[in-house]
């Protein structure tokens, strides 16, 4: 059995899955931000039958919505986080075909990517994680620019009438750094390095699939890609990626255990690979149609080849 856990707006789940009915084959769809009923037995006698699992998005949905209202809602998110860890591991320690996964992403921790990266000999951009107004400044004296951006996740919240967000990755000018505080919320400074051009990365079960971004055209998009300009959309095409650049970037997975996920490179005018960070459940459809790749198609193609091999392992 396949079993997809996802989204219901996910559409590339919605994609993946029009592949599987049109093959004919039994999948089973749990959309995370739906309630779920759900049941899982520890037993001396009974043995799990092994399954194929897309962890495409989130979590399982364990809690009725009713119960979410009251004020110990937190705790019975923390129960809900235990049982969704519980059964990945579960999952894995079963030898289960999993991909993707909710625990790398929940835990996800971008700084320590970055420390990875280095250690295998990828370039990473200079980087400080401080909360002390004069490192901010010995720091800044070191590169012409420098950048900012959350350390986790963009800030967003409802007040009333209003949607406050984070600005997401920003230059520091000296006015910035003179409005600080010696000490303030701890926060990720990087230098900035110059493009010729972004690389987004999809990677699935040791297969790259890349996609060159030409956001240096475009005044909003030159810091960072992901500030669109709806109306004038940057370029995107299919990109070969460097076989030494693969080879490192396996590498870097290897030690992260996760066989699925989004990856930010960037190309220097000096023509180097700088590595940016990794988005564990990160969005690929762009990629995918952008650049003729059918992703959808080559993921539901794997999933029901090793559903195949279940099947006929379990029938021997």
């Amino acid at each position: 059995m396949i079993k997809i856990i996802t989204e219901s707006k996910d559409q590339v789940s919605n994609e993946v899955i029009e592949y599987l009915l049109a093959a004919g084959v039994r999948f089973r769809r749990i959309n995370s931000d739906i309630f779920s009923s759900f049941s899982e037995t520890i037993s001396n006698t009974k043995e799990s039958e092994c399954e194929v699992i897309w962890h495409r998005r989130a979590f399982k949905q364990l809690n009725p919505s009713e119960i979410q209202k009251y004020p110990f809602t937190y705790k019975i998110l923390d129960e809900q986080d235990v049982v969704n860890k519980f059964i990945e591991k579960k999952n894995y320690f079963e030898n289960n075909i999993y991909y993707g996964g909710y625990i790398e992403e929940s835990q996800h921790n971008k700084l320590y990517d970055l420390y990875l990266a280095k250690k295998i000999g990828l370039i990473v951009p200079d980087t400080i994680i401080t909360n002390k107004k004069s490192e901010l400044k010995a720091f800044k004296k070191d590169y012409a620019k420098i950048i900012t951006k959350p350390i986790k996740d963009l800030i967003r919240f409802r007040n009333k009438n209003y949607i406050y967000s984070s600005p997401g990755t920003f230059l520091i000018e000296q006015e910035h750094i003179d409005f600080l505080d010696e000490n303030f919320a701890i926060s990720i400074f990087q230098q900035y390095i110059e493009k010729e051009i972004e690389i987004r990365i999809f990677y699935f079960d040791g297969i790259f699939f890349s996609m060159a971004i030409f956001s240096q055209n475009d005044e909003r998009t030159k810091i960072d890609f992901r500030n669109y300009n709806y109306a004038k959309q940057n370029r995107f095409i299919p990109f070969k990626l460097e076989n030494t650049i693969q080879k490192k970037l396996k590498e870097l997975l290897k030690h992260k255990k996760i066989n699925t996920c989004s990856i930010d490179l960037i190309l220097t005018p000096e023509n180097e690979f700088v590595f940016l960070e990794i988005n564990p459940q990160g969005q690929f459809g762009w990629v995918s149609k952008n650049c003729n790749y059918y992703i959808e198609k080559f993921i539901a193609e794997k999933l029901m080849i090793n559903d195949e091999k279940i099947i006929k392992k379990r029938f021997k």
